[in-house]
């Protein structure tokens, strides 16, 4: 029977995820609590949706903060074994998604706090299910997308600006994309000499450094044939070089 409740709770976890930038507002730092925007409305993102104001208007009530459940967390990457907050207030503004957000006490929650305070975190996701949805028209080039009407929220968290942005960025190669890359090495640097995170967290920014390097190395030794002509991706691939030489 409890296996059967596990696969049941499993099963549940399977939620649609989307990311955005997100602004930090220091409501009480002192207190570990935050104010974010973990969605935005009317926006048509990469995957063709759109969530309107009012989605989340009904999981709110019935789960949100101050409601009977009050289930919806904040987790570290979508990662459900790894909670790092809770919502104190939760109301759709005009713009989107409003959360004020209560970070745990524990070193490992206020760990992923400072990274937000450094600017090394600065996106978050909301991990949903689709309640309700429907196709719509641009009306101008008869573009289609979808409406996200009702959505059931399970949690948002604070994510890396993407988990695969190597990859992203080598295969579109765009210099906005190259100098985001270069953004995050100078934080992590930066973190690395001169931040007070835990053994693990500095270990995880070695590693991400490393990634960077050897994504840079690649790079050198075989530019995408799309660099050709973009003298500003060679500059960037340039000044990286000079850094790790």
């Amino acid at each position: 029977m409890i296996l059967v409740k596990n696969l049941i709770t499993l099963q549940f976890m399977y939620y649609n995820t989307k990311s955005v930038s997100i602004k930090l507002e220091d409501v009480d730092i002192s207190k570990g609590i935050i104010k974010v925007m973990p969605a935005v409305f009317g926006n048509i993102d990469s995957d063709n949706e759109m969530i309107p104001r009012g989605a989340f208007k009904k999981t709110i009530e019935e789960r949100g903060p101050g409601s009977p459940k009050n289930r919806i967390k904040h987790l570290w990457q979508h990662n459900s074994y790894e909670p790092i907050g809770k919502p104190l207030e939760m109301e759709e503004a005009k713009k989107g998604l409003i959360v004020l957000s209560q970070f745990g006490s524990d070193t490992y929650s206020q760990d992923k706090l400072k990274q937000h305070i450094d600017e090394i975190i600065t996106e978050m996701s909301i991990g949903f299910n689709v309640i309700n949805s429907k196709k719509m028209n641009t009306g101008e080039d008869e573009k289609e997308y979808t409406k996200l009407t009702e959505l059931k929220l399970w949690e948002y968290s604070s994510v890396t600006w993407a988990a695969n942005y190597l990859t992203q960025a080598k295969s579109e190669f765009k210099p906005e994309l190259l100098e985001k890359v270069n953004d995050r090495m100078t934080k992590l640097t930066k973190a690395l000499h001169s931040g007070t995170y835990t053994d693990e967290t500095f270990e995880q920014f070695e590693i991400e450094l490393k990634q960077i390097q050897e994504f840079y190395n690649s790079l050198i030794q075989q530019p995408p044939s799309d660099t050709v002509n973009d003298d500003k991706s060679i500059e960037i691939i340039k000044s990286f070089t000079k850094t790790i030489n």
